[in-house]
């Protein structure tokens, strides 16, 4: 891979992925593997709660980044608005994962803060990536979702 193909790392908003994957992963790491006493089902129940949310802020951590790197690597808008549609979904299922890691009794607020802080820094990040993609640049999407109206379908 050149240097062009790996220019999207230069980016802000890749940059900004870094750091919420960064903060992800700290969090993650501190949250306890298993929860100790209590009644024996609540604690089944929490360690489960617990796993699932610790997996799924890693998954959507992950995911931001990949999603960022696939965007800049094609010029479709359609393909560029799944990504980004995906991006925001991401970083709204990752805060409130969060939520998993309180009710499984993991609460460091201060550190939940910072990654809610981050993604709030790079809400205004992907608003501007997001309006450089170029809707002139693109296919007719038989899904429907980004077909701009009067759009009519590719004929082979």
């Amino acid at each position: 891979m050149d240097d062009e193909d790996d220019n999207y790392r230069k980016s802000p908003i890749f940059k900004q992925a870094e750091e919420i994957r960064k903060l992800a992963t700290a969090i993650v790491e501190s949250a306890p593997d298993e929860i100790k006493g209590g009644d024996p089902k609540r604690r089944e129940f929490d360690e489960h709660m617990l796993e699932g949310s610790k997996d799924d802020i890693m998954a959507n951590a992950h995911l931001i980044r990949a999603k960022i790197a696939g965007a800049f690597a094609m010029n479709l808008y359609d393909l560029q608005m799944e990504n980004a549609c995906l991006i925001r979904r991401a970083c709204r299922e990752m805060v409130v994962a969060l939520r998993g890691l309180e009710i499984a009794g993991h609460s460091e607020q201060a550190h939940f803060d910072l990654l809610r802080n981050a993604v709030e820094e790079f809400r205004p990040l992907f608003v501007e990536w997001v309006a450089t993609f170029k809707d002139s640049d693109r296919m007719y999407d038989d899904w429907g979702l980004f077909n701009l109206p009067g759009d009519i379908p590719d004929v082979d």
